[in-house]
């Protein structure tokens, strides 16, 4: 009885574990990213990322990368009215790494981080903020969340590719 037992928990346990996709690396174009903090750990070769501390992010030269990654660590910093202009005036997408919050914090002077608002619907990984080279027309922002709010290794460095990919795109 104690085998059939065993036998049926390890069915519903192996029944039960859910088998992820295989994430697709970035194989495009070499990236040079610059970061805000602590680099990435991520799977592809092909991206090149140079760290900066906080306080340089007024000083940057911008046309030396393919987008700006903004980690976690630096949200609440980097959300100060006095960098709001980089990003809206910049040519490259910045992406704000497992922002809870979206861009517009990021992008809105008189937004304070702290005091905005949470975006539902599970675990959000980044948010990304372009501005338009139209004058008149709204930046596009992007949002990219994690395969079924499954937060691990593979998931992250799955959903890092897929922000790699759509820096290659809007990034010519």
């Amino acid at each position: 009885m104690k085998k059939w037992l065993l036998l049926l928990f390890i069915f519903v346990l192996v029944g039960c574990t859910e088998k992820l996709p295989d994430f697709e690396e970035y194989t495009g174009r070499p990236l040079d990213i610059a970061v805000i903090g602590a680099a990435p750990n991520v799977r592809e070769t092909n991206v090149v990322f140079e760290e900066f501390p906080m306080e340089d992010l007024l000083f940057i030269d911008f046309s030396e990368y393919d987008a700006v990654f903004i980690m976690k660590e630096h949200h609440e910093e980097a959300g100060a009215a006095e960098y709001a202009e980089v990003y809206t005036s910049s040519k490259i997408p910045f992406f704000i790494i497992e922002s809870t919050k979206g861009s517009f914090p990021f992008s809105n002077a008189d937004a304070l981080y702290s005091n905005s608002y949470e975006k539902g619907g599970g675990l959000g990984f980044a948010a990304g903020y372009m501005p338009s080279s139209d004058p008149g027309k709204e930046p596009t922002t992007y949002s990219f969340g994690l395969y079924n709010d499954i937060k691990n290794d593979e998931t992250i460095k799955g959903t890092y590719s897929i922000i790699f990919n759509k820096i290659q795109e809007i990034v010519k």
